[in-house]
């Protein structure tokens, strides 16, 4: 009798300690989940999970943050000099030197300083009747893929455009416009812009790899 008593004692007791111990590991859990978010095989539709970003990838949205500040300053400009070029036409028959060129000048650098960023935002029209149709993980598939293609795209790009900066600057080859100025000054835009969308293509290849991107089904705005 005494030694079912005692048996009954200790089992209750390992019960209790059982008890505490998941208690104790369900607190350090929640205490990891908080500080570093992490991917479970298979993450539901619409549902992202975020890793703790690097110095490197906030120093990389800050470049294009404030690539995009020039892009939107320079489109602002563009259309106050074709306002007043406009004005001055109607009003005084005579226009400003050159505006037209330096205008297309500043839609190259609108187009290639602000990619990047559009892309970070995911704001580039894109055509998803086929993709919208697919499984999410299929989705993630495709997306992964299609974003590391653009970015060989991009750096292929950024290569032959290189070349061709270096090569107007060699020559000192000149535009032969209302405004002489050298080729390579609006050139050297492009290659700047598609290395920082092909770096940005592979961010967001990572990203569906990780499964902190999925692709919405509500409607968004597209730049």
């Amino acid at each position: 009798m005494y030694r079912k008593e005692f048996f009954d004692q200790v089992e209750f007791g390992l019960i209790v300690a059982v008890a505490k111990l998941g208690s104790h590991q369900i607190q350090v859990f929640k205490s990891n989940k908080s500080s570093r978010a992490f991917r479970m095989p298979g993450p539901p539709h619409n549902q992202t999970v975020r890793f703790p970003m690097s110095k490197l990838e906030r120093s990389f949205d800050f470049v294009l943050d404030f690539f995009a500040v020039v892009a939107g300053v320079l489109l602002v400009v563009m259309m106050l000099a074709t306002v007043l070029k406009v004005a001055l036409r109607a009003f005084f028959n005579h226009g400003i030197l050159g505006i037209d060129q330096i205008s297309g000048t500043m839609m190259v650098y609108i187009t290639f300083l602000g990619a990047a960023w559009v892309l970070r935002r995911d704001g580039h029209v894109s055509v998803d009747i086929v993709i919208g149709n697919l499984r999410p993980n299929v989705q993630r598939i495709v997306m992964f893929v299609s974003s590391l293609i653009g970015a060989a795209v991009c750096f292929v790009i950024t290569w032959f455009a290189t070349q061709a900066v270096l090569l107007s600057l060699q020559r000192g080859i000149l535009i032969a416009a209302e405004i002489e100025i050298p080729r390579a000054v609006n050139l050297w835009v492009i290659p700047l812009g598609c290395l920082l969308l092909g770096i940005e293509f592979l961010r967001r290849a990572l990203r569906f790899l990780r499964g902190e991107a999925v692709i919405s089904d509500t409607p968004r705005l597209e730049a």
